[in-house]
């Protein structure tokens, strides 16, 4: 995992960056504006980040990085020396997903970031799940189902069109190829690439279903050119072939 760590003060950063360099990757910003600035170019796995640090503080950081939709799934981690409750409720507002108070036990944050990494875990699996079986079924109660939603919606308006890639996905959506391949992978677990494919062949699955045509029509009409390739990706996502998926619906 890829852990940005936002910290003004050199000496306490280096502690925490040498505390946690074993088992994590560790990237450093020393303020909220350069720290923003990294996120957006790296896509890490969690951000830990100070509240009090000139040019801009992790309160702002925590505000900027979770209304973008490039950065909105990552894990915040604040630490702070203010203790009232008024502060981590800002904290909380702004979007954090840990508030931790110095002086900190290091063994509090190792369980914290063990924690929201596998809270992610799971959320990934739930999101590829929801995914893979009902791709226009999505309940849209955050930020990242919104944008899944989105990008689900770009790409059924595309299914027939066999020139619609990445590039043309990345074009649409407002975001990098690298980015947007980041953002994919934390939510569903997969490349962009098979996102899409994934999405065709439940499409397909359901046309299917509905004897909306026969399985050449069904291909071609999903921007599968090559019935072989079609039917040999569809028996990896459902154990049988096109052919043995109708005679089963049919009996």
């Amino acid at each position: 995992y890829n852990i940005l760590l936002v910290k003004d003060n050199d000496e306490v950063r280096a502690f925490i960056k040498n505390s946690l360099a074993a088992t994590y990757n560790i990237y450093e910003s020393e303020n909220g504006l350069k720290g923003v600035e990294t996120a957006l170019e790296l896509i890490p796995d969690l951000i830990i980040s100070d509240v009090m640090m000139p040019v801009m503080d992790g309160l702002e950081l925590c505000r900027t990085l979770k209304t973008d939709e490039r950065t909105s799934h990552i894990p915040i981690v604040l630490l702070t020396a203010r203790s009232a409750y008024v502060h981590q409720i800002n904290g909380f507002e702004n979007g954090a997903d840990a508030y931790i108070m110095k002086p900190f036990n290091l063994k509090i944050l190792e369980l914290n970031i063990h924690n929201l990494l596998n809270a992610r875990e799971t959320i990934k699996q739930k999101f590829a799940g929801v995914i893979t079986l009902e791709p226009k079924n999505l309940v849209i109660n955050s930020t990242e189902q919104n944008f899944l939603s989105k990008i689900i919606g770009i790409i059924e308006n595309h299914m027939a069109d066999t020139d619609f890639d990445v590039p043309k996905l990345a074009a649409e959506i407002g975001m990098s190829q690298p980015v947007l391949y980041k953002k994919i992978r934390a939510l569903t677990d997969l490349s962009v690439n098979d996102f899409i494919k994934s999405l065709r062949i439940k499409r397909a699955a359901q046309l299917l279903k509905q004897n909306a045509g026969n399985i050449s029509d069904v291909a071609y009409a999903l921007g599968f050119n090559d019935r072989k390739y079609f039917s040999l990706e569809f028996k990896k996502a459902f154990g049988k072939t096109p052919t043995e998926f109708m005679q089963e619906r049919n009996v």
